[in-house]
């Protein structure tokens, strides 16, 4: 990249030195310090012609018609400083943050979301000197200002009666084979204990924020319209090698259906948002896809995604949907001990390790205290295009499991926030590295048996409407499902695969209002 002018440089007190970064890579992030103006962060891959600024409350900057900008504190006394080193950086357009309007604006102020402009530089500009430069005298008018990370994919390279389920040892580990290597039994998520329970309701929408989603004859007919952020038009078919198509697949497809494979919730609806171009894209845009999706009706949201660069713009984006109730699932990122890559390094996000068909950590699985959990990322079987499958390695592979595990625990307990299941996922998981919370597993492998049960559990064992009581309609429920049962037996509720008497004096036992 570029340095500033010296004009610039003698005109703001930045240093110019140059800063040569690779077109994409996974080198090692600095945390954020809340206390700072900017992110103290590595030699990475940033665009070179956007600064974000966050303004403090009240406050503004704009770019008047002449050129010249006109900077004002909450009280509206003008900040001459920051004007003319906004001119001098060569900045030639100052507008909103982002490129979407959130439509909770209450959501929006709590989150800080509001009170974002973005500040359009010169080509080949030194986005983080400019970024620092800005950082250094804020005051009354800016309260943050940050250069916008570049990322990409996080993919390493390249029972149902579905006919390809038996190859997918990730749902189902009996031991099969894969390029000749027998994988361990039950090395896998314990998909068909899940599916006593739930296969997933259409009335949730899981975001698929990637390259784009392909109309697989899998899910197509449960895909909802979604948006491209970048180009910003709805044209959101897949462009990195099937990626997004992929992730799609493991969260959602049609199981049981005699064709294919199965995915993990096959009821649920897929919101394809593109937020890269190609195979790699800005921060700002991950950040305005998860408002995007959030503002219509997605409640769970899988980033297969690895960015180098912390942007506070994107926090507050996961503030924003979290606010309204969602949860952003992320890969962990495949730089191994170079560590967990952004948006998963941060609390606020389920950060997704990879393991393989034997409970092993690849090589590539990014290692560091933030990661929450693991599940199958190494060989994944899954939907590619529009009538295809394929196998793919990655973090990006292991974080569909997450995304469409919670998924699943929604329809057991829908009166839970999405983000308020996660615990129990967690609780749910089993060791497969080191006894307790490792940095390369987390808390171990995911069990979408165990955490859908603990979720049902925890919303009151009997409430089968999801209402905060056991009652008349309960009971209808519980009747209606008399018999053998077999996949979605909500009412076995002592999960005996038949809903008898047992059921009923449950049921009766826990009649009122529920836990």
């Amino acid at each position: 990249m570029s340095v500033l002018t010296a004009a610039a440089c003698a005109a703001i007190g930045a240093p110019c030195v140059a800063q040569h970064a690779p077109a994409l890579g996974m080198d090692r992030g600095a945390a954020v310090d809340e206390g700072a103006a900017v992110a103290p962060v590595p030699a990475g891959t940033v665009a070179d012609d956007l600064v974000m600024l966050k303004v403090r409350a009240g406050a503004r900057i704009a770019m008047l018609d002449d050129g010249s900008f006109d900077a004002r504190d909450a009280r509206g006394r003008p900040d001459a400083r920051l004007a003319t080193q906004l001119a001098a950086l060569g900045i030639t357009n100052v507008t909103r943050g982002g490129t979407v309007t959130p439509l909770d604006a209450a959501a929006a102020r709590a989150a800080g979301l509001d009170r974002w402009v973005e500040a359009t530089l010169p080509p080949g500009t030194d986005a983080r000197a400019a970024a620092r430069a800005l950082a250094a005298r804020a005051g009354t008018v800016i309260e943050r200002a940050e250069a916008v990370g570049i990322g990409g994919v996080a993919a390493d390279s390249a029972a149902p009666n579905d006919p390809l389920y038996a190859q997918q040892y990730a749902l189902e580990n009996t031991g099969q084979s894969l390029n000749g290597v027998a994988g361990a039994p039950g090395a896998d998520v314990n998909a068909r204990a899940a599916w006593h329970l739930s296969t997933g309701d259409s009335g949730t929408i899981v975001a698929v924020l990637d390259a784009g989603v392909d109309p697989h004859a899998e899910f197509a007919a449960r895909m909802v319209p979604g948006w491209n952020v970048p180009a910003g038009n709805d044209q959101t078919g897949n462009q990195c090698s099937g990626h997004g198509t992929h992730c799609a697949g493991t969260i959602a497809a049609a199981g049981d259906d005699g064709t294919g494979m199965a995915g993990l919730a096959w009821n649920v609806r897929i919101m394809p948002v593109t937020v890269l171009t190609g195979c790699t894209g800005l921060t700002r845009d991950l950040a305005d896809g998860l408002v995007w999706a959030s503002d219509r009706g997605a409640t769970v949201m899988n980033a297969s995604l690895q960015y180098t660069v912390e942007n506070q713009y994107l926090r507050d984006a996961i503030a924003y949907v979290m606010a309204r109730g969602g949860v952003v699932v992320a890969a962990a990122g495949n730089g191994g001990i170079a560590g967990v890559a952004v948006p998963a390094r941060w609390p606020e996000v389920v950060a997704v390790g990879a393991l393989d068909s034997m409970d092993q950590v690849p090589s590539y699985s990014a290692v560091g205290p933030q990661v929450d959990c693991a599940a199958p990322g190494h060989r994944v079987l899954s939907a590619v295009g529009t009538s295809s499958y394929g196998l793919k390695d990655g973090t990006s592979m292991a974080a569909p499991f997450v995304a469409g595990t919670i998924a699943l625990m929604r329809d057991a307990a829908p009166a839970f926030a999405a983000p308020d299941l996660v615990p129990f996922l967690v609780q749910a998981c089993v060791d497969v590295d080191v006894i307790g919370v490792d940095p390369r597993t987390g808390a171990g492998r995911i069990d979408a048996g165990a955490a859908v049960r603990a979720a049902r559990l925890a919303s009151g064992l009997g409430d089968l409407d999801g209402d905060g009581s056991v009652d008349g309609i309960d009971l209808g429920v519980v009747l209606g499902s008399w018999g053998a049962c077999g996949f979605a037996c909500a009412a076995d509720l002592n999960d005996d695969s038949a809903v008898n008497g047992i059921d009923l004096g449950i049921l009766i036992g826990n009649w009122g209002a529920a836990n």
